[in-house]
């Protein structure tokens, strides 16, 4: 495993970016309609003209795939076009948001700008999942060269260089395996379905999670603040002594003033049902793939198999993984409990008070930062039960010889 570390850091070390760019396949002699090979169309013209071409197709396993994989990049286009237009910086915990992108002279910043952007990332991300369908009840194997897809960020509908996904990855140290030539082409079959669905599930209960704090009260406080300030001579040369930077500084007062407050129930009820919906799906997919024989340039391999950049995943981390998923389950479901800091139990028990995940998100009370950590946010939804395991974990964590994070983003 040692040497191929730096290459699954390549696959997924933007985060959700990475597993992004595996999802535009499409099959090969997948349209009985006569028309431009949609990955022509998506080299030349875009994600949006690829969608539109392939829309109008036969929906075959193959051709639903492909859809639903489009669909899903643009949500995450969608998010960069809103933030490149606003000339916004890099949101650490949002996709889409992450990466840093040239300056925009013509940008314009508007304090609905995360809104605007994680709605249009929704309405993508719901017709991605419903396009999905026929590719989960079928059997299909697709290829994609990654070297096809851009996102246009700009919106001019003319490809830049640095619109160009593997371009966007670099940004993240993308590193190649000197080991394990990768050519940039990727070939998807059945199970892998499952795993996009499973990520269009999660990325929604992000920007559900996130449009439940309703941001933009809180962004346009902030903002309006900041221009204020702005009218002051010198204002940027003044060094915050806490974050070095005045835009740090901003993001972490809006991030404070969105928690303040009460969740949308009917949003964080949405990201819940997201969360379980992925874990199904993700299951589905360790199932089916672990029925594979075939061992040709794989996105997410069974422990007979190879990825095409070089990683191999053993039985201990698939077998570890599956404890991670019933642990996370148990948690969404309200069996297992989350360990709170004022409370006795502390993490690694297996028995104590904790907070109870499901009624959190089906009812949630006041999310303010300093009512959470004094516990007056917390207490309604403390109950005595089993705790979540630490075990399961560790276990994982052990097995991907501690790359918790980085595996965790490419299992889903």
């Amino acid at each position: 495993m040692p040497k191929s570390r730096p290459t699954l850091r390549s696959a997924i070390a933007a985060g959700l970016a990475a597993p992004i760019i595996a999802l535009s396949a499409c099959g090969q002699g997948q349209s009985q309609e006569p028309d431009r090979d949609w990955r022509e169309v998506m080299r030349e013209d875009g994600l949006a003209a690829a969608e539109a071409s392939l829309a109008t197709r036969t929906q075959t396993p193959e051709t639903s795939f492909a859809l639903g994989s489009v669909r899903f990049l643009r949500a995450i286009e969608t998010v960069m076009q809103v933030r490149y237009a606003n000339n916004s910086g890099p949101l650490e915990l949002i996709p889409g948001m992450r990466t840093n992108l040239p300056p925009n002279e013509n940008g314009a910043f508007q304090p609905d700008f995360l809104e605007r952007a994680l709605e249009g990332s929704l309405e993508h991300l719901e017709a991605a999942i419903e396009a999905l369908e026929p590719a989960l009840e079928g059997e299909f194997a697709v290829e994609v060269q990654l070297g096809d897809i851009w996102l246009d960020v700009n919106a001019d509908g003319e490809r830049q260089d640095y619109e160009s996904l593997l371009n966007l990855l670099g940004q993240a140290n993308v590193i190649q395996n000197e080991d394990v030539p990768f050519d940039g082409v990727i070939r998807f079959d059945t199970a892998d379905a499952e795993w996009l669905a499973a990520y269009a599930h999660v990325l929604s209960a992000i920007d559900e999670m996130v449009l439940a704090l309703d941001p933009t009260p809180a962004i346009d406080a902030v903002w309006t603040g900041r221009r204020q300030l702005e009218s002051f001579e010198n204002f940027y040369e003044i060094r915050d002594p806490f974050f070095g930077d005045q835009d740090s500084l901003d993001t972490l007062a809006a991030t404070l003033l969105m928690l303040d407050g009460v969740p949308e129930k009917t949003r964080t009820r949405a990201a819940l049902e997201h969360l379980q919906l992925m874990i199904a799906h993700n299951r589905n997919f360790w199932d089916e793939v672990a029925l594979e024989t075939d061992n040709d340039r794989e996105w997410l391999p069974n422990p007979n198999q190879q990825a095409a950049f070089g990683v191999e995943v053993t039985e201990e981390m698939a077998e570890s993984w599956q404890g991670v998923l019933a642990e996370l389950e148990a948690m969404l479901e309200g069996e297992a409990l989350m360990p709170y800091w004022r409370t006795p139990s502390r993490w690694g028990a297996e028995e104590g008070v904790g907070i109870n995940l499901n009624k959190l998100l089906t009812d949630p009370g006041d999310f303010d930062l300093v009512l959470w950590i004094q516990g007056a946010a917390v207490a309604p939804y403390l109950e005595q039960g089993r705790l979540v395991s630490r075990d399961a974990i560790e276990r994982f964590e052990d097995s991907v010889q501690g790359e918790f994070l980085l595996f965790s983003v490419w299992f889903n």
